[in-house]
């Protein structure tokens, strides 16, 4: 099924003139590989699908889907089997590190960033990868209590791999950096 998928992709970026992971990613046709999406909603909750790409190629991909399980068995995998992989726990950079140091000071992210001379998404890249390397933020320096209920039940929806579509389901009332911190924090308590 991988496979079938892979030279979809190919075909389609090849028509369009573009490298084949702006398509979809490797992560995201394991995901159809393994969950065989049947409906534009199973589909949405692919990882990097958001309306563009379901609109686009949702009806091409779950026809490719649909015409390879006609003609063999469907596969079953353990249920852990596809999980947003978290980055191997590893100290921090200096730049990092000293983000974090900052905001646990109370610094705000906008203005570690004005006194850095970064841009606030940097440092939300920053809190992120300090997240996935196993330091404690507290998240409600960044999101109150009923933002974080309205993020987990838009990841709830599209999967915890699927931040373009949470974030089109949250109208982009969120930063991609804002949304890969709740992320990684959610998937360390987790861990």
């Amino acid at each position: 099924m991988f496979e079938r998928l892979r030279e979809l992709r190919k075909r389609l970026a090849d028509e369009r003139d573009v490298p084949a992971y702006i398509v979809f990613s490797d992560v995201a046709l394991r995901q159809m590989a393994r969950n065989y999406p049947e409906s534009e909603r199973d589909f949405a909750r692919i990882n990097g699908v958001g309306e563009k790409k379901l609109r686009e190629y949702g009806e091409v991909f779950l026809n490719e889907i649909a015409r390879h399980l006609a003609m063999n068995p469907r596969q079953i995998f353990a249920e852990d089997s596809f999980v947003v992989p978290v980055a191997q726990r590893s100290s921090l950079g200096d730049t990092a590190r000293e983000t974090l140091r900052r905001f646990r000071t109370g610094d705000s992210p906008a203005h570690i960033a004005e006194t850095r001379g970064l841009v606030v998404g940097t440092i939300y890249g920053h809190l992120g990868t300090a997240i996935e390397a196993g330091e404690a933020i507290d998240l409600a320096q960044l999101l109150t209590a009923e933002a974080q209920a309205e993020i987990a039940a838009a990841f709830k929806r599209t999967g915890w791999g699927n931040i373009v579509g949470a974030r089109e389901l949250l109208g982009e009332k969120y930063d991609y950096g804002l949304l890969r911190i709740f992320r990684a924090a959610a998937n360390a308590r987790r861990v």
